[in-house]
């Protein structure tokens, strides 16, 4: 009897700590955040550089991508806009056309049924097509580890606006 209930206690408090660990995440990805985002091509080891913010503002989130190219991603509703600066032009893309996790997490958050694995500090995320690592650094900052659908391999550091 004594070994279920310890088991049953451990398993309690491990689903407890992973829970926390998902408020945390949901908690601050709803914050108006900065970013840098690192892209590495495993076959050409180029690496990539950007940086920008996300902001929200009611049910729209913007995305500003502002170097090295001058991007907007407005996310609303079913849509995703996307405005280049450069070329002063707007295309509107369906949500349900992109298989972005990434996307999915700003806008829906984590749920316990996303996780395959965590640890303390860290949830996995394991898909069909993806898999996505999203390690919490601190109160104001979390970074994301993918491999897009092209390979690259990204990492996205992001951290609260004060």
């Amino acid at each position: 009897m004594t070994k279920i209930t310890s088991s049953l206690l451990l398993i309690t408090c491990i689903n407890l700590s992973a829970l926390d660990l998902v408020d945390n995440l949901n908690a601050l990805i709803q914050d108006d955040l900065n970013f840098i985002q690192k892209s590495i091509n495993p076959k050409t080891n180029k690496v990539d550089n950007s940086a920008g913010n996300v902001t929200r503002i009611n049910d729209v989130i913007t995305i500003n991508v502002n170097s090295p190219f001058k991007e907007r991603y407005k996310i609303k509703q079913d849509i995703v806009e996307v405005y280049d600066y450069d070329f002063d032009e707007t295309k509107t893309i369906l949500l349900e056309d992109i298989n972005a996790r990434t996307i999915n997490f700003l806008l829906s958050g984590i749920s316990l049924e996303d996780i395959s694995s965590f640890t303390e500090n860290a949830v996995y995320l394991s898909g069909s097509t993806d898999d996505v690592y999203i390690e919490l650094l601190s109160d104001e900052a979390f970074v994301i580890k993918f491999k897009d659908n092209l390979g690259i391999n990204n990492i996205i550091n992001f951290e609260a606006i004060k």
